[in-house]
């Protein structure tokens, strides 16, 4: 995966710098406070997962992963990400919208490594006529939810590029529409330092990350 910026314009003015840590911590700035808003505070909805630290919070998050033939419910342990079973420790489920039941949607975010794969995965599902379907699938992290008018929260997701044989990582929004959700834009390339896309520039290069994107098959 070789992709270069290719702009005419030096990429310091593209970027402003953000303060976070690199890896899965979260590299989204929060929003800038309205005047209305100024005397509330602004909800972290970012997200960090351990998978060593995850639970289930219900019975049926097993029986899901059974239905979408995801682990072996007849797998001795939990520690063959190759030959998973259906424990936390290899995913993590969360809610398609607050007032959809686990059983009829979620997103279901899958341990690198588990059946092989090398990346995190973040699949979503939502039961139609009795069957579970696929909406969408990222070979990247979910980092944040945002709340949305729609019902469904605004998702931010990481994605890995190798540029060079250095790791690159993009920060990409999401919204539902029609049914499933869409790229957006970018708002983060995190090199060796997390820097925020300037706004001017954010359109511009998000159809360009985006073409890295589907070459290399981050969304399917």
């Amino acid at each position: 995966m070789k992709f270069k910026i290719l702009f005419a314009i030096p990429l310091f003015f593209v970027f402003s710098s953000c303060d976070d840590d690199a890896g899965d911590k979260i590299t989204i700035q929060p929003r800038k406070i309205s005047s209305k808003e100024e005397k509330e505070e602004v909800a972290d909805n970012t997200i960090s997962t351990n998978f060593n630290e995850n639970v289930f919070t219900s019975k049926d998050e097993a029986g899901l992963l059974k239905e979408l033939h995801l682990c072996d419910p007849k797998a001795t342990s939990d520690d063959d990400p190759k030959h998973p079973d259906c424990s936390p420790k290899f995913f993590r489920f969360f809610k398609l919208t607050n007032q959809t039941p686990l059983k009829n949607g979620f997103k279901l975010l899958i341990k690198a490594g588990v059946n092989g794969f090398p990346l995190r995965r973040l699949l979503v599902f939502e039961r139609e006529k009795g069957v579970l379907v696929k909406l969408n699938g990222f070979n990247g992290n979910l980092i944040e939810e945002r709340k949305s008018n729609s019902g469904y929260n605004d998702l931010v997701i990481r994605f890995p590029d190798n540029i060079n044989d250095n790791i690159t990582y993009y920060n990409c929004l999401f919204r539902w529409k029609n049914g499933k959700y869409e790229y957006v834009n970018c708002e983060v390339i995190d090199e060796d330092v997390p820097r925020r896309i300037k706004a001017e520039f954010i359109d511009s290069m998000g159809v360009e990350i985006k073409k890295v994107l589907d070459r290399n098959e981050m969304i399917f």
